[in-house]
């Protein structure tokens, strides 16, 4: 391998550990608040790759919202893959979904928040 090669490997294996962290961050942060609020067996988080301004129109809707900030080429592929943890399965759209489809909706974060908290 050349430095070029090297350079590539090394930046795709930086990228790669980064979307492991920030999934096991943000799995981590929906088990503390599904334990903080008292989830039942068979409760799900309902998953959204969301705006800026989409975040507030959930807190208004919905509680607990947890969030997390990605770098837009982690966005989709931590989506599906908290998805996959999830054990949710993947719709069509989610399927369809690209990264340029993320990029050009402004999508920069990923949301979770719990099926069954809807505030009146």
């Amino acid at each position: 391998m050349n430095d070029l090669q090297h350079a590539i490997a090394g930046s795709a294996d930086a990228q790669q550990s980064y979307l492991a962290d920030q999934v096991n961050l943000f799995l981590f942060d929906l088990k503390n608040e599904a334990i903080e609020h008292g989830f039942k067996a068979g409760e799900t988080w309902v998953l959204q790759l969301v705006t800026e301004q989409e975040i507030t129109d959930l807190k208004r809707q919905h509680h607990p919202v947890v969030l997390a900030r990605l770098r837009q080429q982690a966005l989709l592929p931590a989506y599906l893959q908290v998805k996959c943890k999830l054990q949710q399965s993947l719709s069509s759209v989610d399927l369809a979904l690209t990264a340029d489809d993320v990029e050009r909706d402004n999508k920069k974060h990923l949301a979770a928040y719990p099926e069954r908290n809807i505030r009146g």
